[in-house]
C-alpha cells in the first residue's frame, strides 16, 4: 500500500480542521518505479523523516497502520521529538533485533516466504489476492486491489534495529482491530494489553479499516489525547 491507502480517514481528518500528512515510501505504490536492492525498513524510517523534517511539522500524531506501524515505531525510536503521540493500528510492536517474519505466525512466514518473487533482481512478496483483504464491500475491495503493488522482501527478514524501549518515552495508542481478527496481529493484541503505558482501543473492523472503516479509524484518532 502507499499513502493512498489514507484517502478516506484523511478526509475525514481534514474536514475536522487538521493537516494531514500521507507519505508514500520509495520502490512502494505510485514509487514503485523507484525499487531497488535498497529499499528496507531503514530506507522507508528515512523518508518518513525526511516527510517531518521537510515540512517543519512539530508535535503531530504520528500513526502507522499494519507495515507503516514498524515504521512509525522506528521513526520514534530514532527521532522522538517530532511525535507528541504515536498511534498503531492493528501491527505490530517492534523488538530489537527481531524481524517481521520473527513475530508472526512462523507457518504464516513461511507461506509468504514461498510465494516471494523478484522485479529487476529485487525479492518481492506479490500482493495479496482481493479475497483476502478483508474488505466486504466488493466494489472496494476491488478498488484497493488495483493500487496494490509488491512489496520488498528484506522488509520482512532484515532484523528491526531499537535503539531504545517501545515508544522511547512517547505516549501511545493502539486500535486493534476485532472483528475479525487478523492471525498476524492477533499476538500483539495480547501484548500490547500487558503493556501498562499503552492506550488499548479495540474496534469493531478488520484489518484494513482505514479502507474499510475510516468513519471509526478517524473517531478514535480524534479522540487521541
Amino acid at each position: 500500500m502507499g499513502g493512498w491507502s489514507w484517502t478516506f480517514v484523511a478526509d475525514r481528518l481534514r474536514a475536522a480542521g487538521h493537516i494531514v500528512f500521507t507519505p508514500t515510501f520509495r520502490g512502494l505504490a505510485e514509487r514503485a518505479h523507484e525499487l531497488s536492492a535498497e529499499t528496507s525498513n531503514e530506507s522507508c524510517v528515512d523518508d518518513a523523516i525526511a516527510c517531518l523534517a521537510d515540512n517543519d511539522l512539530r508535535d503531530v500524531v504520528l500513526v502507522g497502520h499494519s507495515f507503516g506501524s514498524l515504521i512509525a515505531g522506528l521513526v520514534v525510536d530514532r527521532a522522538p521529538g517530532y511525535a507528541s503521540h504515536l498511534v498503531i493500528i492493528d501491527g505490530g510492536i517492534p523488538r530489537d533485533g527481531q524481524s517481521i517474519f520473527g513475530r508472526i505466525p512462523q507457518h504464516i512466514a513461511d507461506k509468504r516466504q514461498r510465494l516471494a518473487t523478484e522485479i529487476n533482481g529485487v525479492k518481492v512478496l506479490p500482493f495479496a489476492p482481493v479475497t483476502s483483504l478483508i474488505i466486504d464491500d466488493s466494489d472496494l475491495a476491488q478498488w484497493t486491489h488495483r493500487q496494490l503493488t509488491p512489496h520488498p522482501l528484506r522488509c520482512y527478514v532484515d532484523p528491526i534495529r531499537l535503539h531504545n524501549p517501545p515508544g522511547n518515552g512517547v505516549p501511545m495508542t493502539y486500535i486493534a482491530c476485532v472483528k475479525p481478527r487478523y492471525p498476524v496481529s492477533a499476538g500483539n493484541h495480547e501484548r500490547v494489553q500487558a503493556m501498562p503505558d499503552v492506550r488499548f482501543r479495540p474496534i469493531e473492523a478488520g484489518h484494513n479499516c482505514i479502507i474499510s472503516a475510516p468513519d471509526l479509524v478517524a473517531a478514535e484518532l480524534l479522540a487521541v489525547p
